[in-house]
């Protein structure tokens, strides 16, 4: 009966126990199927730690033979590529190598950011130069005008005259320079270091005279110039008929070295074999030649001086920086051109020999007797001096950012004052030229 009994119930347990194990069989397939869907998905940092506590074997099985992407370390980066369906090593792969692929480095910083953007905003700084008299107009007006936009920044420029902003840079005795030549391989070997040379303005040579008898309209031969000064032409009459022979011509020098002497001087060359044979020479100076200081010639300091000479000095005539001579209203001789017109000074026939110097360079600068029937044949360009590398960032900055402003919304200012706006190349030159400045240890301090 006790057997009976439990045989009974033993069926009846066996039959619910295999129905339970059905269900748990079930329960185990749908489990596995969903497990091996999760483990042919897409590589994730949790997933490989999930494939480690299964059977390796098992988890490539119900893998998907479809082609994956995977990252592979290389040396000290990480590179993505197309493989072969995935194996066990591929999921030995960590979360700290995949996040360390997804790092891209910086780009360098500069200290002063990008030259093109915010030219009048600067760190406040003073700053000194010295050099040419003949950029004195405009740099009088326009380094006003950028302290004005920029107020942190003042600027103390004296127009002492080409040589000694050479010198100021040779010595490192301001922050920059300005000449109207540009440095010569000699005068850069004895610097203290790399110097850029920035051209920032475009400018003419006139020759002016006063003598009422000569009338406004003046022709001058390059010839007849070079003869002036050698003292072979003495008095007006012999150029014009109107003047009384007595009437002595009073030619005027610059003393000092300068941009102005360098450029007649380069002109006479060009035009004149008798100068050539007096100068003995066929390479211009910024030091006016012996020959054309002759008896009879006056030797003035700088364009202030040369201007003013030759306003008091009736029977005078003299080189002078075009500026000058419009702001004493001077009448100015037209010269022989290159292609033998006779040119006056004018901003347009000035920018129309700047934009000739299409490959202008500090080596490359010369724009005295240019081609073109409305070229001025005197003209020239002015170049601010200063180091390479700078020993106080602050001021490699404000030179770069003040330098950027003038030869760009700076030169707006110019035709008022007798000068040619830069062409584009010019422009882009010395904007090309800035990028150079680096801190005292060489890093740029500009990105463009």
């Amino acid at each position: 009966m006790n057997i009976s009994t439990g045989t009974a119930h033993g069926q009846r347990r066996g039959r619910g126990g295999r129905a339970r194990a059905v269900k748990a069989s079930s329960l185990l397939l749908v489990a596995g199927l969903v497990l091996a869907a999760c483990s042919s998905g897409p590589s994730h940092p949790d997933a490989s730690k999930k494939v480690k506590q299964h059977d390796p074997k098992s988890a490539v099985k119900k893998a998907d033979p479809t082609t994956t992407t995977t990252t592979t370390k290389v040396a000290a980066a990480t590179t993505t590529t197309t493989t072969k369906p995935i194996t066990p090593a591929a999921h030995s792969v960590t979360p700290t190598t995949v996040a360390a692929a997804a790092v891209v480095p910086a780009a360098p910083s500069t200290p002063g950011g990008s030259l093109s953007a915010n030219a009048t905003t600067s760190p406040a700084e003073s700053l000194t130069g010295v050099g040419a008299s003949s950029i004195q107009p405009f740099y009088g007006r326009v380094l006003y005008q950028y302290s004005q936009l920029n107020k942190g920044v003042s600027v103390n420029y004296s127009p002492a005259g080409s040589g000694p902003g050479v010198t100021a840079i040779q010595q490192n005795t301001a922050n920059f320079g300005q000449s109207e030549i540009p440095m010569t391989a000699a005068q850069l070997a004895a610097s203290q270091g790399a110097v850029l040379q920035v051209p920032v303005d475009l400018g003419g040579v006139a020759i002016s005279y006063n003598e009422s008898c000569a009338g406004a309209n003046l022709q001058l031969t390059g010839a007849q110039l070079a003869q002036i000064y050698l003292r072979q032409i003495t008095n007006w009459n012999q150029l014009a008929s109107a003047c009384p022979t007595s009437d002595n011509i009073v030619p005027v020098f610059r003393s000092d070295t300068s941009g102005p002497g360098y450029d007649l001087d380069q002109y006479l060359i060009d035009t004149s074999p008798a100068w050539t044979s007096a100068i003995g020479t066929t390479s211009a100076s910024t030091t006016w030649p012996n020959a054309g200081r002759g008896s009879g010639t006056s030797g003035e300091q700088l364009n202030a001086g040369v201007a003013t000479y030759i306003q008091q000095t009736q029977g005078a005539i003299g080189y002078v920086e075009y500026s000058y001579a419009l702001e004493a209203n001077f009448t100015n001789a037209a010269l022989q051109s290159h292609d033998g017109t006779f040119v006056s000074p004018s901003i347009t026939t000035i920018a129309n020999a700047g934009a000739q110097a299409t490959s202008l360079s500090p080596t490359n600068f010369n724009i005295v007797w240019g081609s073109g029937g409305q070229t001025y044949p005197l003209a020239n360009y002015s170049w601010a001096l200063m180091y390479q590398k700078q020993s106080n960032t602050n001021i490699g900055i404000v030179l770069g950012k003040l330098f950027q402003w003038v030869t760009t919304a700076g030169q707006s200012y110019s035709t008022g004052l007798g000068y040619a706006p830069l062409p584009a190349y010019a422009a882009n030159q010395a904007h090309a030229t800035l990028l150079g400045l680096q801190t005292s240890s060489g890093q740029p301090i500009f990105t463009n």
